[in-house]
């Protein structure tokens, strides 16, 4: 991450990040799917189909809702290889696509968010802002991500970072 980020801004750290800047930083933009796949902020969400349907073999009258299990769905071997290991270098296959309905951080069809381009790329270029600028190190390793489970969403409460300037 730090060498594709040093490489396209050449020791900059102050000059804007242009679209071919963001176009160029893949393995960020790999390691935000990755992080958003192993660590979903929306656990699950709910969906509710208008007219009777076939759905896993069992048939389903209009008005059933469905919880989706977001955490479930990507933690599953069947869909993930090593589903388990957080691995950016997955998304870097050119020819890598996950299976259909496997990757639903920001849901999936018709009801999926519209913002999804507009965070993958802040989040992207937050990751470049930061870590061309700063060293960046967990306080303790050995501690666990800190969250809390609301109605609709995970939140960190405590992730304790120190910031360096990089030299």
């Amino acid at each position: 991450m730090l060498k594709e980020i040093d490489s396209i801004f050449q020791g900059d750290k102050i000059r804007p990040i242009t679209k071919d800047d963001f176009y160029n930083l893949i393995y960020c933009e790999a390691i935000v799917k990755e992080v958003a796949r192993v660590f979903p902020v929306v656990h699950s969400f709910e969906r509710c189909i208008d007219k009777p349907d076939e759905i896993a073999g069992y048939q389903w009258p209009a008005d059933t809702s469905f919880l989706i299990n977001v955490k479930a769905i990507h933690n599953n071997e069947d869909y993930w290889e090593e589903s388990n290991k957080f691995n950016p270098d997955r998304w870097m296959n050119e020819s890598f696509e996950p299976k259909k309905n496997s990757y639903i951080v920001f849901g999936g069809g018709l009801r999926s968010c519209p913002g999804r381009k507009l965070a993958i790329v802040k989040l992207v270029c937050l990751m470049a802002l930061l870590f061309r600028k700063y060293e960046i190190d967990l306080v303790d390793m050995d501690s666990p991500i800190k969250t809390i489970s609301g109605d609709d969403a995970v939140a960190c409460v405590e992730l304790l970072v120190k910031f360096k300037p990089r030299n």
